[in-house]
């Protein structure tokens, strides 16, 4: 019985180690010249209609690591939706100029909210920031919320799911273990037969 339920355990542990996160994308939007910017930069359509590209002139005291240019959300918004989703959303550097919304973000997976960032623009700093996810779950879209005077975001983070294969000794343990099971059931088998026989 102990036997049967490792191996249970062992399949479970199997089929919930076979996705992980894998490749980590960072736009930065640094190689994109004005009209550049098209659905599927970075994996993520939706831009065309939610924005376009600045420069940081009305930052000039920007880290310098972000680079010169930034994506300007469009006052009605941007809807970003993720080409190869699920994704996991790890953060972003923002701002936003304006007290006409206290919302920065929404993230959406099949369709329905799964997590929304509220700020209070009195305590938002004057500069452009790191602003972390707060969520770890899978998404597959992001609101962000437009404002009158601009939204600023750049240096979008974002991780993919893969398929990641199990390791050799995984395999062989699990095999083992299968191997195990059969040799237990075929020697109650024979057992049985025995009896059967006297």
């Amino acid at each position: 019985m102990k036997l049967k339920l490792m191996a249970g355990v062992w399949a479970m542990a199997l089929l919930s180690a076979s996705e992980a996160y894998a490749s980590q994308t960072v736009l930065t939007f640094e190689n994109l010249n004005d009209g550049d910017l098209v659905d599927g930069y970075g994996g993520i359509s939706g831009w065309q209609a939610g924005g376009g590209l600045r420069d940081y002139s009305i930052y000039p005291s920007h880290q310098p690591d972000m680079g010169d240019r930034y994506f300007a959300v469009s006052y009605g918004g941007a809807e970003l939706s993720f080409d190869s989703a699920p994704v996991v959303f790890e953060g972003v550097h923002y701002n936003f100029v304006g007290f006409d919304s206290n919302i920065s973000y929404e993230l959406y997976y099949q369709n329905q909210l799964v997590y929304s960032a509220l700020l209070v623009p009195e305590d938002q700093p004057p500069e452009v920031y790191w602003l972390a996810s707060g969520y770890s779950g899978l998404i597959d879209k992001i609101y962000f919320h437009g404002t009158s005077d601009g939204v600023v975001i750049d240096n979008l983070t974002y991780s993919a799911t893969a398929p990641v294969p199990l390791p050799g000794a995984a395999w062989l343990f699990g095999g083992g273990l299968v191997g195990l099971l059969a040799r237990g059931r075929r020697r109650r088998n024979h057992c049985s037969r025995q009896f059967a026989q006297e």
